[in-house]
């Protein structure tokens, strides 16, 4: 199914629940009126009583005054921006944070300097954060591990490691924790079976430790050629605290599908947005609109799809970081720069 294919048949499914939302909604506004109207009378002693005409030309003449529905605007979703940075570099990047009026996604990968930080050095962190009003996200380790090993040492390895990033994320203030599974093309068609049940198994402890943090932990689609092994962890594991990163620069170079049908596909799990582009080859995380990712048609899926703003992590370099917003808000992004 190429993109405008996509975007007709997207098109129509919301033609329909778009004319509903209009229908109702004067409706619950005249009931509304009305709870006011009464209310206002409660308050009088002693209640005029109209005749009956006076009463209905009253009432024609609430009725006109009523304001008309207005149908709801497509790109009014205003989304929040975040941009990586390394825990090791954290506090001397919150200037740059706060200059372009961007929260954080505290990235965890380098797990030697994880076990070596300090809680009090972390909750420093945490609050001079929360003065600053930066809202805080998390990367999970990822590097070089795996929950689905025949190792039993390297499995246990990795889930410490990923459960160290957990417990640091949720001591700096973050609500979500972006989840890398490990599934790349290295593993063998003949073995994926296994992989996906050996990753279910290390996923629910770590969903199960997620809940207990109160922190989401988002699975960012990365090597996966298609959608099929990401629903079946999602299949397995359905827990609100289990959601979905969909990273459109991954989907560009390494999935037979388009960026913008990783958004359909996961629409109902999305929890976060993973923004840079490339040339379809490699992974380069090239500034916004200097590839092949067509962030006009994301953007539009996404205002089609998602009744709610989530986080969008702007995952480029930090020289490409403001022409890659103006080409975002070209394409009909709206951002919460708090500036």
């Amino acid at each position: 199914m190429d993109k405008d294919q996509v975007l007709e048949r997207l098109r129509n499914e919301n033609s329909a629940s778009v004319a509903e939302q209009i229908d109702v909604q004067p409706e619950a506004e005249a009931a509304e009126i009305g709870e006011d109207t009464a209310d206002e009378s409660a308050k009088i002693d002693e209640p005029i009583v109209a005749s009956g005409d006076e009463a209905s030309g009253e009432a024609e003449e609430q009725v006109e005054e009523e304001p008309e529905a207005e149908e709801p605007e497509p790109n009014s979703l205003i989304f929040p921006l975040s941009y990586p940075v390394e825990l090791e570099h954290l506090r001397e990047r919150i200037p740059f944070l706060l200059d372009h009026g961007l929260n954080v996604e505290v990235d965890l990968s380098d797990t030697t300097y994880n076990a070596e930080v300090s809680i009090r050095e972390l909750e420093r962190l945490a609050i001079e954060l929360r003065r600053n009003k930066i809202k805080v996200s998390a990367h999970l380790p990822h590097r070089d591990l795996k929950l689905a090993s025949r190792d039993r040492d390297i499995r246990q390895h990795s889930m410490d490691a990923i459960q160290e990033g957990l417990e640091i994320g949720k001591i700096l203030g973050a609500r979500i924790a972006i989840f890398h599974s490990g599934f790349s093309n290295h593993v063998r068609p003949s073995e994926i079976n296994w992989w996906v049940e050996e990753c279910i198994t290390g996923l629910e402890d770590l969903i199960s430790r997620a809940k207990e943090e109160e922190v989401i932990v988002a699975l960012e689609n990365t090597w996966e050629s298609d959608e099929q092994v990401i629903a079946r962890l999602f299949e397995a594991i359905d827990s609100p605290w289990f959601r979905f990163c969909c990273d459109v620069g991954h989907a560009s170079c390494f999935s037979q599908f388009a960026p913008e049908e990783w958004v359909v596909q996961f629409k109902d799990r999305i929890a976060n947005l993973d923004f840079h582009d490339n040339d379809g080859m490699a992974d380069a995380h090239d500034a916004c609109g200097d590839g092949v990712v067509g962030f006009d048609v994301v953007s539009e899926i996404i205002h089609m799809e998602l009744t709610e703003p989530v986080n969008i992590t702007l995952d480029v370099r930090d020289e490409d970081m403001e022409r890659s917003i103006t080409h975002l808000e070209e394409c009909g992004f709206k951002f919460d720069l708090r500036q």
